[in-house]
């Protein structure tokens, strides 16, 4: 992947490879040693190793803090961009709030997104912490949608390939999806926030109740794919890890929270 990203890169541009790693994956700790001793790896590598103590996400928007830059993105190691000078497109694209790749495999789906600095400023991250495994490109999506009444675009001429693998640590699927769906009213704030910073004369949960419907729709949809989704994923498979028990954990509490506030 990051030889795929370096050597389609025209280099006119200052590209930082922001590679996280973990402290226990020895085998590929050793491997990323020989790539570095060997010289294989883009001179502009940053290496984050650290303990599987987070989400990935969280652990990326770690990375990212120390990286600073004009627009962000994420591409997981068994992908392959298949776009020549997609840097360019980055640069074309710059004025724009988010955009994404377009996954080969689906491509009406916002995957792989790309966020501008001013979005990152706004939200304060790269994408939500909270949850495991998915959810988080859903979750900006959202966002976007709300704020912009239009989908987040994919660039076609951004081609992202390579085959899907299983998610890793997915459980408790209906859990997600309901606590997903919980949490939109965060995602409606987010929303705002973005909304105002364009400076757009919006009142997102007054003003965007056609696309609030729609994805209230979506939720009751995805509670149906529950089994469909952990039989393909291979869900629920083992023991759960600390990260996911205490991602768990705080989610539940948020609900436990959040129902408290709506009694009151």
């Amino acid at each position: 992947m990051l030889t795929s990203l370096d050597n389609l890169a025209t280099g006119f541009h200052d590209v930082t490879y922001a590679v996280v790693l973990d402290d226990d994956d020895y085998v590929t700790l050793e491997q990323w040693e020989h790539w570095k001793k060997s010289g294989m790896l883009p001179q502009n590598v940053r290496e984050f190793v650290g303990a599987r103590t987070k989400t990935l996400n969280a652990r990326m928007n770690d990375a990212y803090a120390q990286c600073p830059a004009d627009i962000y993105s994420q591409v997981a190691d068994d992908c392959f961009p298949l776009t020549h000078r997609w840097d360019l497109i980055f640069y074309g694209c710059r004025t724009l709030p988010a955009f994404c790749w377009t996954e080969m495999n689906d491509p009406e789906n916002a995957t792989f997104l790309v966020v501008s600095k001013k979005w990152y400023d706004i939200t304060g991250r790269y994408t939500t912490e909270r949850f495991p495994f998915w959810f988080a490109d859903t979750w900006l999506g959202e966002v976007y949608r709300l704020a912009f009444g239009m989908p987040i675009s994919a660039i076609e001429q951004l081609g992202m390939g390579g085959k899907r693998g299983e998610t890793q640590g997915m459980r408790d699927v209906a859990f997600w999806f309901r606590y997903f769906a919980a949490t939109r009213c965060e995602r409606i704030e987010e929303a705002q926030k973005v909304a105002d910073a364009y400076g757009l004369a919006l009142t997102v949960e007054r003003e965007r109740q056609e696309e609030i419907a729609l994805m209230e729709k979506g939720d009751a949809y995805q509670l149906t794919q529950v089994p469909r989704y952990e039989a393909a994923f291979k869900a629920n498979l083992g023991a759960p890890s600390q990260v996911y028990l205490d991602a768990k954990a705080a989610a539940e509490a948020w609900l436990a929270e959040r129902a408290l506030l709506e009694a009151a």
